[in-house]
């Protein structure tokens, strides 16, 4: 479900979907060798983890 939720949330551009669902793989400052599209898509991928990762209903749940 979590990789559903990155690519829906990418919008329409490929290489910013590649970024979203390769986010979890590419580890600190290795995302600056990518094209800049997918780069966005990395970064975006961090900022929705992070987001969501701090949401109350998630805190509460564990």
């Amino acid at each position: 479900m979590n990789f559903l939720a990155h690519i829906f949330l990418s919008g329409s551009d490929e290489l910013r979907v590649v970024g979203n669902f390769i986010g979890d793989f590419v580890k600190g400052q290795k995302w600056r060798e990518y094209p800049e599209k997918v780069q966005e898509g990395i970064l975006l991928h961090r900022f929705i983890d992070g987001y969501t990762d701090k949401h109350t209903l998630v805190l509460q749940s564990i």
